[in-house]
C-alpha cells in the first residue's frame, strides 16, 4: 500500500494587507501538492482584511484567525506553530505568493533527506509594484551545516521560500520580545539542524512602500539585539565567536547606509557608520563607509542633491 503523503501546513500572517492577502491565499490553495492545510492569522488589522478573508472562512482545509490586537510577527509565528497539524510547515508573508509547484518539489526533496535536515528553501523572485517588473533574486545556495555561512555572509534563505520540518520547533521558538525576529530564526535552526534547497524559483516577494522590512530603525535595533544575544550564547564555539566583529560591523555599515540613503537621517547614519569602524576597524578602508561619513557631514541642501532625495 502506498505511503500517505505527509500533511503540509501553510501559514500566512497578515497585518493591514487587505489589498494583497487574497493573492497570497489563492497561491496556497492553487498548490499542485494535494495534502495541505492553511492557517491565516490576521494580526489585528484595521483595514478591510477581515472582509477579504471572510470569503475563505468556510473553505475546506482553511482556518482563519482574527487576532483582536496586534501581537507582532514572532508571536503570531508561535501561534501558528501551536495550531499546525502538518509534518512540514511553509511560511508565506501576506503580501507575497508561492508558485504552484513549491510544496510538491520541497516535500519531494524532504522525503529524500534524513531527519537531521530541518529546512528546505529555494530560489525566489521579486515583483516591483511601482514598475510591474519581476526579477529573479540570485542569492547563494548552501546545504548541510550552514551556521558558519549564515554568520559570515548574512542570511541567504529567501524569506518566502523555506519549508520547515515541524519537529524543529520542539527545540526552537521565536522570541516574542522582538516584533519580527527575521533571520534570527535561521541562526537558531542552524544550531541544531542541517539545511537543504531546491534550485528553482518557488516564491515571489512583492516590493512596495509598506514592507515591514523597510522600517530601517526597527530592523536595525532588532537585528543588533539578536546578533549580540547570539554571540553571547554559551554554547557557541570560540571559533564562531571570533566572527562577531565583522558581522556586527557589517550590520552597522548596512543600516548606516540605509539610514542615510532611504531616510536622509544624517546624524543616525553617521553614528552607525562610526560604530562600523569601531567594531571592525578594517571598515576605515571601505569606500562606502568613508563616503557615507563624508556625505553625512555635508550641508543639508547639498546632501539632498547628492542622494536624490
Amino acid at each position: 500500500m502506498p505511503k500517505a503523503l505527509p500533511l503540509v501546513t501553510h501559514f500566512i500572517p497578515s497585518f493591514n494587507h487587505a489589498g494583497y492577502i487574497e493573492k497570497a491565499v489563492e497561491s496556497v490553495l492553487s498548490q499542485t501538492y494535494p495534502n495541505t492545510e492553511l492557517i491565516v492569522i490576521d494580526d489585528g488589522s484595521i483595514d478591510d482584511s477581515a472582509k477579504v478573508l471572510a470569503q475563505f472562512k468556510d473553505a475546506p482545509r482553511v482556518t482563519v484567525v482574527l487576532n483582536q490586537e496586534n501581537r507582532g510577527q514572532s508571536a503570531v509565528f508561535n501561534q501558528a506553530i501551536s495550531m499546525a497539524k502538518g509534518e512540514f510547515i511553509a511560511y508565506l508573508p501576506s503580501d507575497d505568493w508561492h508558485l504552484p509547484r513549491k510544496t510538491q518539489i520541497q516535500v519531494e526533496r524532504f522525503l529524500q533527506l534524513p531527519d537531521s535536515v530541518g529546512v528546505v528553501y529555494g530560489r525566489g523572485a521579486r515583483f516591483f509594484e511601482d514598475t510591474g517588473e519581476t526579477r529573479d533574486v540570485n542569492l547563494p545556495l548552501h546545504r548541510g551545516h550552514v551556521l558558519r555561512q549564515l554568520i559570515r555572509y548574512g542570511n541567504f534563505v529567501y524569506p518566502a521560500s523555506p519549508m520547515f520540518r515541524k519537529a524543529c520547533f520542539d527545540k526552537v521558538k521565536l522570541d516574542e520580545s522582538y516584533r519580527a525576529e527575521g533571520e534570527a530564526i535561521y541562526l537558531k535552526l542552524a544550531m541544531h539542524f542541517e539545511f537543504d534547497y531546491v534550485d528553482e524559483v518557488v516564491a515571489v516577494m512583492r516590493d512596495h512602500s509598506y514592507n515591514t522590512g523597510k522600517d530601517v530603525r526597527m530592523m536595525y535595533q532588532d537585528n543588533l539585539r539578536y546578533w549580540e544575544a547570539f554571540f553571547s550564547r554559551p554554547d557557541l564555539s570560540h571559533d564562531l565567536r571570533k566572527l562577531a566583529p565583522k558581522r556586527l560591523g557589517s550590520l552597522h555599515r548596512t543600516k548606516g547606509l540605509q539610514l542615510l540613503k532611504k531616510l536622509g537621517d544624517a546624524p543616525a547614519a553617521r553614528s552607525a557608520l562610526w560604530k562600523a569602524i569601531k567594531t571592525y576597524p578594517l571598515y576605515v578602508t571601505d569606500y562606502r563607509v568613508v563616503g557615507g561619513l563624508a556625505v553625512s557631514i555635508l550641508p543639508s541642501a547639498m546632501r539632498t542633491r547628492l542622494l536624490g532625495r
